[in-house]
């Protein structure tokens, strides 16, 4: 299939940019498409990571102010997992490392990537590399980030029927849901004995 880019303007730069693209692009049914115009908010790609702990069965998540939730009518200090931004000339796994250290002060005793995915491919070229992180729950504690980046981010452990819960009554970011989704494919919904 083809994309004809016609025209493309920077609308806004600063925390992330936002480009409006003019496009034409191939039909199913042959053909091109009408000139379209799309705005496409970019930042560099993000590496994310639900940290579990199977020794005690727990997950740990962590807390801190979202200006996204808030703007949505949505508590602003909901749970979610570790992610960060990729910086230049690091892979996702050099991210992830450093972002679980900040984030929660833990160290990952073994990491393992989950999938890529595109968050919202309709809006953001933002791509998430998700991961699965065992580490030793009993050492979540204290508050975390980098003041420079006004990160204020404490670690929440919780069981995996309140995972389970978590899934189904509060709203999450959608690397959560999505990460949470997949361990509880993979550990299943159960407590361990």
């Amino acid at each position: 299939m083809i994309v004809r880019l016609l025209k493309e303007r920077l609308g806004y730069s600063g925390f992330f940019s936002l480009r409006r693209l003019t496009v034409e692009h191939e039909l199913f049914g042959g053909g091109m498409s009408v000139p379209l115009e799309r705005e496409v908010l970019e930042r560099s790609d993000v590496a994310a990571a639900v940290l579990y702990d199977p020794v005690l069965d727990k997950f740990v998540m962590v807390e801190q102010f979202r200006a996204g939730a808030y703007a949505a009518g949505v508590d602003p200090w909901l749970p979610d997992i570790v992610a960060g931004r990729i910086e230049t000339g690091q892979s996702p796994m050099e991210t992830i490392v450093r972002e679980i250290k900040e984030e929660s002060g833990l160290t990952p005793l073994a990491v393992e990537p989950i999938g890529s995915y595109l968050t919202a491919p309709h809006l953001s070229s933002e791509r998430v590399h998700l991961f699965i992180a065992r580490v030793d729950a009993s050492q979540a504690v204290g508050t975390h980030g980098v003041s420079s980046e006004g990160e204020d981010i404490r670690p929440l452990v919780i069981d995996r029927a309140e995972a389970l819960r978590l899934m189904q009554t509060q709203t999450l970011s959608l690397w959560a849901g999505l990460a949470l989704g997949r361990m509880v494919s993979r550990i299943g919904p159960e407590a361990a004995p």
